[in-house]
């Protein structure tokens, strides 16, 4: 890793200083053929210069805030540079967002100038912008020429190709004005509808991102040996957080999508990769589907290798007293716990080295062979694709945050992976379990999550209520529900708002539950719900595709099929839910599961899912209210 020799005080300054440093650090873009093409980030620095002083002169003043709708692309992250150089704020959004959505980010942030993803996106809020008189940029190359010509705007590939580079008196110009960036200056506002209410702008400073680059690049042990493979949306700080990183360390850095996923682990063999949960479980689950598909033989052998990979896995951790466990252990059972684990660990050694080189390193292979970690984010990984991932060697880091700590709370590391944790607090951020009454619980007691460090936000943009609910005194109320391990680090167990409270004044967390449904074959999405009721009811959005390998001539297409009417359906699912949600798998005799309905359409982000797949509770509860009802009358 190499670190920098003097302190930061912007992000501009990382951006100058990285172009410098690493003169052939790569951003790689795939061509119509779906080969990945290098840029080279000095010439991506100089596009953004350029892109600077054209701003200046189109009057873009420090503090302006200038709002970017667009998807991953190094187009997005010249954009990004070139406005915090000329010293305004970015305000972020994907091009997936609602037209609703993206005008109230437009009024409340009053951007005179906004950047377009595509032709798409135009339509859905040209009328909002001509409205407002906001200068446009579009993103996409591929922008019809007439209706940029018709309507006056800016196709930001063609003005980057024809702006000269910037002349020495331009490029004095702007680090004169870098200098005069200070940390406690906002570099972004990013809009979070989280799960409930109307859109909260984040405000985050430069010293906040300054922070995640001091700890996160450590904490993976980043370097120019390293490729990124980017798949979340680059608006969301998730993301963000990461592209900054891969900057300020020199690696590599891939722009993929979920269709090509599979290919591009083959094509870039990326060494480290960042998603959410979700996505985490459709890479096992493709892996598992190939593994099915191969030979009886193979795959016996590959659930002896797995087995003896897991088993050892496991007996490691005891050894090393890596445990999600909250209470202290008898100090016999823990001892003898650790004497079996060493006699496991001598004797499947052997077998391991032998078959992780015949099997295990050919499903490696199919993410690449080269990864050496995998960050997980933005949601509860479930244990089972932890374990699996952790087992066959790519250690799991999974992390803990959200956008208004910029993004990091917690994470795991090299060394120090515990599953059914999110590692632990990087040096200057202080967490508190704090219990209803506002006490400090001690370790192994549950309660909510504080957070107090140079991570947390500045505030909500032009919302001081909403601002005082959640930070107070530089403590940051994170509405999570947590627990420190006795091995010190973090375990997250639930969200406070997500709580469901029963008419018996039971309190129950609908995550753990919703999490462990969906991973079974014939359920897609599930909603668990029950405010105030006198037990739980469930919204199921099931895989039509494995209905109709059962037999089942059912369509998500066909509108006027309401699964609800088909009696053998709902029996099958409501047996499954039994199954699944019982005393055997941890759950209270409260939490099962008495009603359920199908719900007549998936759940979107941008609708009812955040864009890290996270339910928005009150929508679904609002749009389907007569659903829910229906199902509570029973």
């Amino acid at each position: 890793m190499i670190f920098y020799l003097k302190p930061m005080q912007n992000l501009p300054e990382v951006f100058a200083a990285s172009a410098q440093k690493y003169p052939d650090q790569g951003f790689y873009s795939k061509d119509s053929h779906k080969f990945f093409m290098p840029t080279r980030f000095s010439v991506l620095y100089e596009r953004a210069q350029a892109l600077a002083i054209h701003l200046i002169r189109a009057n873009v003043k420090p503090g302006d805030r200038v709002a970017i709708f667009g998807d991953n692309s190094a187009e997005w992250l010249v954009t990004d540079m070139a406005i915090q150089m000329a010293g305004a704020i970015v305000v972020p959004r994907g091009s997936d967002s609602t037209p609703q959505e993206l005008e109230f980010i437009l009024n409340h942030c009053e951007a005179e100038i906004c950047f377009v993803e595509h032709l798409r996106l135009f339509k859905k809020i040209g009328g909002v912008l001509k409205k407002r008189g906001t200068k446009v940029y579009i993103m996409d190359p591929l922008f019809p020429e007439k209706t940029a010509a018709d309507e006056k705007l800016n196709v930001l590939p063609r003005l980057l190709h024809d702006l000269p580079l910037a002349t020495d008196e331009e490029l004095k110009e702007l680090e004169a004005l870098r200098q005069k960036i200070l940390q406690g200056d906002l570099f972004t506002i990013i809009y979070t509808s989280g799960t409930t209410g109307e859109p909260k702008g984040v405000m985050l400073s430069h010293a906040n991102m300054l922070y995640q680059l001091e700890i996160a690049p450590k904490i993976l042990q980043m370097s120019p040996r390293d490729r990124i493979l980017s798949i979340l949306p680059v608006w969301h700080i998730y993301e963000r957080f990461m592209l900054y990183s891969v900057i300020f360390s020199g690696a590599h850095y891939y722009y993929s999508n979920k269709k090509d996923l599979m290919e591009d682990f083959i094509r870039a063999k990326p060494t480290i990769m960042a998603s959410a949960p979700r996505l985490w479980e459709q890479i096992y689950q493709k892996l598992r589907e190939r593994i099915d598909k191969t030979e009886a033989f193979n795959r016996e052998l590959f659930d002896l290798s797995y087995g003896i990979k897991q088993r050892l896995h496991r007996a490691q951790n005891v050894v090393a007293g890596q445990s999600a466990e909250t209470g202290e252990k008898n100090f016999l059972s823990n001892l003898f716990e650790k004497a079996v684990s060493v006699f496991s660990l001598a004797g499947l050694k052997g077998p391991d080295v032998y078959m992780d080189s015949i099997f295990l390193v050919r499903v490696r292979a199919m993410l690449g062979g080269e990864l050496r970690g995998t960050i997980s984010g933005g949601g509860a990984l479930p244990l089972h694709i932890d374990e699996f991932f952790n087992a066959i060697g790519i250690p799991v880091y999974e992390g803990y945050g959200m956008t208004e700590t910029s993004p990091l709370i917690s994470m795991r590391q090299p060394g120090k992976v515990i599953m059914g944790t999110v590692g632990f607090v990087p040096d200057r951020t202080t967490v508190e379990i704090r219990g209803e009454d506002g006490r400090i619980m001690p370790p192994g007691e549950p309660g909510v999550i504080f957070v107090k460090g140079p991570g947390v936000m500045q505030g909500y943009y032009k919302n001081g209520d909403a601002t005082l609910k959640v930070l107070q005194n530089g403590w940051m109320n994170t509405g999570d529900i947590g627990v420190f391990t006795r091995s010190g680090a973090l375990s997250i167990r639930g969200r406070a708002k997500d709580t469901i409270v029963l008419r018996s004044g039971e309190n129950l967390e609908p995550v753990p539950m919703e999490t462990l449904l969906a991973q079974h074959p014939l359920i897609e999405q599930a909603v668990v719900v029950g405010q105030d009721q006198k037990n739980l009811g469930v919204l199921i959005w099931p895989d039509y595709d494995r209905l109709l390998d059962a037999g089942y001539q059912v369509s998500e297409f066909d509108l006027k099929n309401d699964l609800n009417t088909y009696g053998e359906l709902v029996t099958i699912f409501r047996e499954i839910c039994h199954e699944l949600i019982n005393e055997q798998n941890g759950f209270k005799s409260y939490e099962r599961i008495s009603h359920l309905r199908f719900l007549p359409d998936k759940l979107r982000v941008g609708d009812e899912l955040t864009a890290l797949m996270k339910i928005k509770r009150n929508v679904v509860h609002a749009k389907y209210a007569p659903l829910i009802d229906s199902m509570f009358k029973e």
